[in-house]
């Protein structure tokens, strides 16, 4: 079911305590010289599709959410930030709304690491009032899948994936190397924010144009690296795991 094709009238007759609610968000920012702007939120919105492909009675897919908090990249033209504040406020608003409904089950597919401390809050709500929300990081569980497609901000594995999705809209023409702005030879950028130093790290927030010129960066995963074939292998795989995950969640007894 896709929330916005309803009737309320069918949401009504659909709904359930145990229909799962798939909530795709993420970002409109900058991902570097090849990835567009909408990366964040393109990729969990077609998580979301295939998942209900195979739950069409099961799960109810919202809108996706395109805007999340990303202050740091606001420099780079095109980026859009809403803050933490208001992100946090509509999740809770999200789960405020969808609780009154009765549903009791979500999972959120997130693309944008910024947006975690909203969804904290707001699954945390979700569990204070009876029910139970997953928090998916795509990138993130695509690593600890697979070692090889770990990756960094608009680097080889994001654009693998939108080369499966909107190969129209990878701009392979302008990869370029990606000199970074180390604080010193000591201090060395191996992420937008993340320091290393001597055998551990520190974050250091800085804004990203600053440190990262081209805003794509971080992982070992160089951006000229990236394939429509290993975006698609990817997209495969991790949307298995997300089915698998989706019916061992429908088997939980929320009281």
């Amino acid at each position: 079911m896709y929330l916005a094709s309803l009737t309320w009238k069918k949401a009504e007759k659909n709904f359930t305590p145990n229909t799962v609610a798939i909530v795709p968000l993420g970002s409109v920012e900058e991902h570097g010289p090849l990835g567009p702007l909408g990366t964040d939120y393109l990729i969990p919105e077609e998580f979301a599709r295939r998942i209900e492909a195979d739950y069409p009675q099961d799960v109810v897919v919202f809108p996706a959410m395109p805007y999340g908090a990303c202050d740091t990249l606001l420099s780079f033209p095109g980026t859009v930030d809403i803050g933490i504040e208001t992100l946090t406020a509509v999740m809770r608003g999200i789960a405020r709304s969808l609780l009154h409904w009765g549903l009791k089950k979500v999972i959120f597919i997130n693309g944008h690491g910024g947006n975690n401390p909203a969804l904290n809050a707001a699954a945390l709500d979700i569990y204070k009032a009876g029910g139970l929300a997953a928090i998916v990081d795509w990138w993130i569980l695509a690593g600890q899948m697979n070692p090889k497609w770990v990756g960094g901000h608009g680097a080889g594995q994001e654009t693998a994936m939108m080369m499966a999705l909107r190969p129209g809209w990878v701009n392979k023409e302008e990869n370029f190397e990606e000199p970074v702005n180390h604080l010193s030879d000591n201090l060395i950028n191996v992420h937008l924010h993340q320091i290393q130093f001597k055998n551990g790290f520190v974050r250091i927030v800085r804004d990203v144009r600053d440190s990262v010129p081209t805003g794509g960066f971080g992982g070992p995963d160089d951006p000229s690296m990236a394939t429509e074939e290993w975006g698609h292998e990817m997209f495969d795989a991790v949307t298995e795991y997300m089915k698998d995950f989706v019916a061992e969640f429908l088997k939980l007894n929320l009281k």
